[in-house]
């Protein structure tokens, strides 16, 4: 460790840290532009210019390493006098269109211009434009406003050194270059929307997100990606009880700073909802009937249960507690691999999916026994059955399961109607992903917290709740009242998750798995 003096704060920071980070443990923001903490370091926007007592000039703070007794000035005269002159020459082609940018609010050139710029400008020439640039689709998730650039090479260093595609270049030189694909091909791979992320200000941004909401009018609740098993940290923004975006949460351990497109894609469909309220023979019936006739169900016709990896470890473990152990029930998990997915760590590592559940590895620390899709077709063949999720599996979702079902599925539990849920008795409402606060467990063995992102408009209820309400049919001593008094007692049983609490799991990469165990209770 290293002992640095910063702004006349002493602060210790680990060898290798540069004056960026110096600066923030120290509880002082230097402005930065060209320079991301998950990229390479060119130090050319200049922005972050400081003093350093014994330095003849002033240096970049992004591509200046710290030494032992190293003493910084972030806000003498000095700095202040540079940081203006960079900040004029940024502004001095860039457009005033701030009401009608996408990126207001999330915009560095914006907030930065504030701090560290002038109130004037020497400005009297014409500003440069790319009209042919302006506006443009440069690829199916990114929109672009080349007039908008500070050639910051961001985005160009992301598909070099992240993404590997090497999407991204600079053409012409000077004063006239901008930014394009290699060979004018749209610019489309699967982290493509990264860009927009690391794009400091509004020259880049998410097609789909686009319009849709200023983003200082959005409600941000840490959750978790459900493309896969990666798990990848994100955001969920929403506006008025309606999803709009995911967006990257650094999660040093699984997807540093990075999310890709599908998973990205995957906030369009959070809205959507096809089943509002329970319904039994194609009645609305209220949740107290519901419950008591899913338990009559399961005491007189003794179902098989297909529950589902895209349950949270709360609910996973309710349901190992009612249909297992106090109704006797078989239950299975069908696991379905899908498209593999890849995302970078913020250590450089590649993390590959292993299915295409958000907590596949969850259902084998508590111990539930998983199927792939010939296993889900024979269990369902030989039993009545009821289905816990009706995407649980897309040979749930097809048409073949209503043939493979044979008028044998009893109930289903969803967001979703599907082919084969519309032939079931009993239909009961589940909530989103974003509407469902609970935790999971990555593929790479970390345990996680999603947050509920917004409320549901209709009477659904997310999974833990309902289990918990059935485990009262069936006499079952639980602490079930919200999912961190069902994770203590998960935590209380299970080896993998010993020792942990609730809170502790909104660390950055949640907590890893302690042990594998084969069953719970």
């Amino acid at each position: 460790m290293l002992n640095v003096v910063i702004d006349g704060v002493e602060v210790e920071v680990p060898e290798g840290s540069n004056v960026v980070k110096a600066a923030a443990a120290a509880g002082i923001e230097i402005p930065t532009y060209c320079y991301h903490p998950g990229l390479s370091v060119v130090g050319q926007c200049r922005i972050c210019f400081v003093e350093i007592e014994g330095a003849p000039r002033l240096v970049t703070a992004c591509s200046t390493p710290v030494r032992e007794g190293m003493v910084v000035h972030t806000a003498s005269e000095r700095v202040k006098e540079a940081r203006e002159a960079v900040m004029e020459f940024l502004l001095a082609n860039h457009p005033l269109d701030c009401p009608v940018c996408d990126q207001a609010g999330e915009c560095g050139l914006q907030d930065y211009s504030v701090e560290h710029g002038l109130d004037s400008t020497h400005m009297v020439e014409q500003k440069r434009r790319y009209p042919q640039y302006e506006q443009r689709r440069l690829g199916p998730e990114i929109a672009q406003n080349q007039n908008r650039c500070i050639h910051c090479t961001r985005c160009i260093r992301f598909t070099r050194e992240i993404s590997e595609t090497a999407d991204l270049t600079m053409k012409k030189r000077g004063n006239h270059s901008f930014i394009d694909t290699f060979n004018g091909e749209p610019f489309e791979n699967p982290w493509s929307a990264c860009v927009a992320d690391v794009c400091p200000v509004g020259a880049l941004t998410n097609r789909d997100f686009r319009f849709q909401a200023r983003v200082w009018h959005l409600d941000e609740s840490p959750s978790i990606c459900p493309g896969c098993s990666i798990g990848c940290s994100i955001e969920i923004g929403s506006l008025k009880g309606e999803v709009k975006r995911f967006k990257p949460r650094l999660g040093t351990e699984i997807n540093g700073w990075w999310l890709c497109d599908y998973g990205r894609g995957l906030s369009k469909g959070q809205n959507f909802r096809d089943l509002e309220h329970p319904t039994q023979d194609g009645k609305s019936i209220t949740w107290g009937h519901a419950i008591i006739s899913l338990a009559e169900m399961i005491s007189q016709r003794k179902p098989g249960i297909v529950a589902s990896a895209n349950l949270s470890n709360e609910a996973l473990y309710l349901v190992q507690k009612v249909f297992s152990e106090a109704a006797g029930l078989q239950v299975i998990i069908p696991i379905h691999k899908g498209e593999e997915r890849s995302i970078k760590n913020a250590h450089g590592e590649w993390i590959h999916s292993e299915s295409a559940h958000p907590n596949s590895k969850g259902v084998e620390l508590i111990g539930i026994r998983t199927v792939d899709e010939e296993g889900l077709k024979a269990f369902v063949a030989d039993h009545d059955v009821i289905v816990l999720d009706t995407s649980a599996h897309p040979w749930l979702e097809s048409e073949n399961a209503v043939v493979g079902l044979g008028g044998r599925l009893l109930a289903a539990i969803g967001r979703k109607l599907t082919p084969a849920s519309k032939t079931a008795g009993l239909l009961l409402p589940s909530t989103s992903w974003s509407e469902t606060e609970g935790s999971y467990t990555s593929s790479t063995g970390r345990i996680q917290f999603a947050g509920a992102a917004v409320k549901p408009k209709t009477p659904a209820r997310p999974m833990w709740s309902i289990m918990a309400e059935l485990a009262s049919h069936f006499n079952l001593p639980l602490q079930a009242k919200n999912p961190e008094s069902i994770f203590k007692s998960l935590a209380a049983e299970a080896p993998a998750f010993a020792g942990m609490s609730y809170q502790r799991l909104c660390q950055d990469s949640g907590l890893p798995a302690l042990e594998e165990v084969s069953h719970v209770g």
